[in-house]
């Protein structure tokens, strides 16, 4: 297979397109970049200081859960992102364990920057830290040094590549254990933080539906005028800060080669850009040419929105280069949606075990991404096999 034929972002890396990408704007931030970079550790390491484990002699996690322990989660529960589901659905794991959680959400301040609120309490017994470790600085402002001292601490970290991350190496003194939801993710978590546990737990999607009615899929539909019998493909992608690896492109190239520009086969490509990377929907609106059955969504939704737009769907593809987990894959598989994914990273776990998993080949290639996304670039990834995927959604719509 050439280079060419499973990689359709290479005409973009190319003379003049690579013009439109690598900007001052884009070239200044890159130079820039490993001093931010520097600075933000400084910064996260001072506003994490009070709550440092100086020392892990004699720290236990308590054993049991007794009565009368003060059980907290903290955690990014309000906003509109696989991450944000991911604690939600790992925070009502742990309403159900425990019933007198106490709940700080810190959605609105990760996301919006509104001020944290503090929240006095007596000493707590065990803290559970339910999003990424760069948001810690925020997550500690809502606790006093006071509260979380003798608390044992576990972090709900996942993470997407095999090496990992330089920028979250101050977050390790600051847990007692690790949860992580994919052995692709342990793999990269284990090696990095010493002794600490690091613990498989697999997110707790629900089975077998979300909250969307045969009433919401309609409506959905309708919403982005797709026909009632149309076979709908979908897509979601945060390509805000490193799209080459959701890859876009491949999932255009996918659909027109599989199914041309057939108005009764449509495509939704629900996608999260930043100013940076608001390029790329040219690049695919580029690709797109006339053809009208693929529609590329921009709308921020809620998690029921999603629920129905998923549920709407006949097949989702994820034709990713890697994932720490994958939540839209699992959460669509659960729901019986066939699936079209890179067999690789994460999903390749897990998705076997549903009858409607669709694994899809994949050869290996070295780390490389035009925005610089990653500051750890030793590592490989997976390049999907555009044929094999192509052949798996005409056997899919011929079914």
């Amino acid at each position: 297979m050439s280079v060419m034929a499973d990689d359709p972002e290479t005409p973009f890396r190319c003379f003049p397109a690579v013009l439109r990408r690598c900007t001052p704007k884009l070239l200044i931030r890159r130079l820039r970049m490993p001093f931010r970079r520097r600075r933000w550790d400084i910064e996260n390491r001072a506003a994490t200081a009070p709550f440092r484990i100086a020392s892990r002699i004699g720290r236990t996690p308590h054993g049991e859960v007794a009565p009368d322990d003060v059980i907290c989660a903290v955690g990014d529960f309000s906003g509109q992102t696989g991450l944000s589901r991911a604690g939600l659905y790992e925070l009502d794991r742990l309403r159900a364990e425990h019933p007198g959680l106490e709940v700080h959400d810190l959605g609105e301040a990760i996301h919006t920057g509104a001020a944290v609120v503090m929240r006095d309490g007596p000493p707590i017994d065990r803290l559970y830290l339910l999003s990424a470790p760069d948001t810690y600085p925020l997550l500690f402002q809502t606790l006093t040094p006071d509260r979380v001292n003798r608390a044992w601490r576990i972090g709900l970290w996942v993470w997407e590549t095999p090496v990992f991350p330089a920028h979250w190496q101050f977050a390790i003194d600051l847990v007692d254990e690790i949860w992580t939801p994919s052995e692709y993710s342990r793999q990269a978590i284990a090696p990095a933080v010493g002794a600490i546990p690091v613990h498989l737990r697999p997110h707790a999607v629900a089975l077998p539906t979300p909250d969307a009615s045969a009433v919401d899929v309609a409506a959905m539909r309708k919403r982005f005028d797709i026909p009632e019998n149309a076979f709908m493909g979908l897509a979601v992608m945060d390509i805000a800060s490193c799209p080459a690896r959701k890859n876009p492109w491949a999932h255009v190239a996918a659909w027109l080669k599989a199914f041309g520009d057939d108005p009764e086969r449509v495509l939704i490509l629900k996608m999260r850009v930043s100013k940076m990377t608001r390029i790329v929907l040219d690049e695919l609106k580029s690709m797109i040419g006339d053809a009208g059955n693929i529609r590329l969504i921009e709308a921020e939704m809620t998690g029921s929105e999603i629920a129905a737009l998923q549920a709407a769907a006949n097949v989702y593809l994820s034709l990713h280069r890697a994932e720490g987990y994958g939540l839209n894959i699992h959460e669509c598989l659960a729901l019986g949606i066939p699936v079209i994914a890179t067999d690789f990273s994460a999903n390749a776990e897990y998705g076997p075990a549903f009858d409607v998993y669709h694994g899809i080949p994949y050869r290996l290639i070295r780390y490389r991404d035009w925005t610089g996304h990653y500051a750890d670039t030793a590592f490989s990834w997976a390049e999907v096999d555009l044929e094999a995927a192509v052949r798996d959604l005409k056997v899919l719509v011929d079914a």
